[in-house]
């Protein structure tokens, strides 16, 4: 990292600390406060009645998209429990995880924090998760859909909570389908069907507006996200990135290489734009720029919201599972969003109150209604109202297929991020998949021994 980049994640961290520290030490207001700021009282506040505040490290109350559900999940727990307060410490995900391990390590942890599949990981490498199995007690353990349980099982205990568990499904856009000559009603159900489907997209060039029309958006910037998405296709093909010991094994076979050569056709022959992000994807597809997207189950209202035609859109998209590939079956990943108790808390009692009502029948029937979120609860999820559309039924088929992705190892999110380099080395350097596997793959596996 250059010199300027590390100042400036030190600078935000450091931020990030006094932020924190004011919780804890101060009972004046402080930006980004839910709620008046009350004395600690652990266990004894929660008997007596006595206000407890509790901090909550999370990035959905500064993002656009969930700002409300942030504000309507809040109000309503502190309404319901009426002696513990909220004070929320937004941060922008892309610095979320390093600033929550960096106040942690300097001594002022946040009651709960948000995290995922990719940040787990790290925190219970830094000891920051405290493990669950006793604080919300065994119906709880029980009660988590398996493939999103076993992603937070660490040696046999449960260290997150699964809260929302964004299965990746694929949306296309209907009007681009129609003029490329593709039936709008029947998406693609094979790997291959969608590949030639996107080609056909692609072809039309150019909207009206001379604006590129692509086929189908995958990913290609340098994140952590972005090597997820990679290792998704290379499920499709029939590939793993580790074995059940922990080793590395996503060279093994032909999967990541056919993968790359996947990325390459797409990203080089312009059916998907290159270097793009998640954020550079969804509005093109809200806006008609691209055929198809595969995105959680949060799409819907982002969707309604970029496109600026609100819920008229959704004629204009359907949503279905990912098309089947090589191991004859849907593969996608939880990305899910996720809960933790800091194990240097010193409000555990009500920090496990929240994470339980932030899973609550309650709390995800207002998060599925503004966001379309499923649940990673098995009672939640076999709901009716969980279940009201389509659009809820094909989230909860995915489900069934969906994979944890296997991120026990806390260098897991550094690993992602460093496989991208090989799309950028297959359509950007010239090179071929192969090369672009013997360069980086030998780095992710000595990464993973440090």
């Amino acid at each position: 990292m250059k010199a300027r980049g590390k100042m400036a994640v030190g600078a935000t961290a450091l931020s990030f600390m006094m932020m924190l520290t004011a919780c804890g030490s101060d009972t004046g207001s402080v930006a980004g406060t839910t709620g008046s700021a009350a004395p600690s009282g652990g266990a004894e506040g929660a008997k007596s009645g006595k206000q407890v505040e509790i901090s909550f490290a999370n990035w959905i109350s500064v993002e656009d998209g969930t700002k409300e559900a942030y504000n309507q999940l809040i109000a309503e727990f502190e309404k319901t429990h009426p002696n513990i307060k909220v004070k929320s410490i937004g941060i922008p995900f892309a610095q979320f995880k390093d600033q929550v391990l960096v106040s942690s390590a300097g001594g002022n942890p946040p009651d709960v924090t948000m995290s995922n599949q990719n940040f787990t990981p790290a925190f219970v490498g830094a000891k920051i998760a405290d493990p669950l199995n006793d604080l919300l007690g065994g119906d709880m353990m029980s009660d988590i859909v398996d493939g999103s349980k076993a992603g937070v099982t660490f040696d046999g205990k449960v260290m997150a909570m699964p809260w929302a568990p964004h299965p990746s499904a694929l949306f296309w856009n209907k009007t681009l389908f129609k003029k490329a000559g593709l039936d709008p009603e029947k998406p693609p159900t094979t790997w291959d069907e969608m590949i030639q489907d996107a080609k056909k997209i692609a072809a039309l060039g150019k909207d009206e507006k001379g604006t590129p029309i692509y086929g189908i958006g995958e990913t290609g910037a340098s994140d952590s996200y972005t090597g997820n998405m990679l290792l998704r296709i290379a499920y499709s093909y029939g590939g793993k990135f580790v074995d059940d010991q922990g080793s590395i094994i996503y060279d093994q076979g032909t999967a990541l290489k056919d993968a790359l050569s996947y990325m390459k056709d797409m990203i080089g022959g312009k059916i998907s734009p290159k270097g793009a992000m998640m954020s550079d994807l969804r509005p093109m597809f809200a806006t008609g720029a691209l055929g198809m997207i595969v995105d959680g189950d949060f799409g819907r209202t982002n969707f309604r919201n970029m496109s600026g035609k609100g819920a008229e859109f959704d004629k204009e998209w359907g949503v279905t599972t990912v098309p089947v590939g090589k191991t004859g079956k849907s593969e996608t990943f939880f990305t899910e969003h996720q809960l933790v108790v800091s194990a240097g808390s010193k409000n555990k009692p009500e920090a496990a109150e929240f994470v339980k009502f932030l899973v609550s029948k309650e709390a995800m029937g207002i998060y599925h209604k503004l966001n379309g979120v499923m649940s990673s609860r098995k009672s939640i999820a076999a709901l009716p109202e969980m279940n009201e559309d389509t659009y809820s039924k094909v989230f909860n088929e995915q489900m069934k297929s969906a994979s944890p992705l296997p991120a026990t190892n806390p260098k897991f999110d550094n690993a992602m991020k460093n496989s991208t380099d090989m799309i950028v080395i297959v359509t950007e350097g010239g090179k071929s998949p192969d090369e672009a596997i013997s360069t980086v793959v030998p780095k992710i596996k000595e990464l993973y021994k440090k």
